[in-house]
């Protein structure tokens, strides 16, 4: 496995909550405006991150620690929340399965908010 998988696969579990932007909103000026976004508010933003794919389109994915934080991101930005499961899986791991996750209903034990 190499390094830079390594490094994906460990912040996949440590900033969970993404957000997919176009990636023509994503380069030149926007990525400096986005980034000092983060930076100003010290929102759990990644230092990793990936495009994907979804119907010959790409997009650049920004991860989050705390979904509050992702959550002023996409409304700052206009982005579209992405589930972690929705990447695809060997060879195909940049494609986007837009609309895949669906969430665990909770179960009469689960406490979790």
């Amino acid at each position: 496995m190499s390094v830079y998988r390594r490094i994906l696969r460990a912040a996949d579990t440590n900033y969970p909550h993404w957000v997919a932007l176009p990636e023509e909103d994503c380069t030149g000026q926007h990525f400096h405006k986005l980034r000092r976004f983060c930076e100003d508010r010290k929102l759990s933003l990644s230092r990793h991150g990936h495009s994907v794919t979804w119907r010959h389109e790409y997009y650049q994915v920004f991860m989050f620690a705390d979904e509050g934080d992702a959550e002023i991101f996409c409304e700052e930005f206009g982005g579209e929340r992405m589930h972690p499961s929705e990447r695809g899986k060997g060879k195909n791991w940049s494609q986007w399965k837009k609309g895949t996750y669906k969430p665990k209903p909770k179960g009469a034990y689960d406490f979790k908010d």
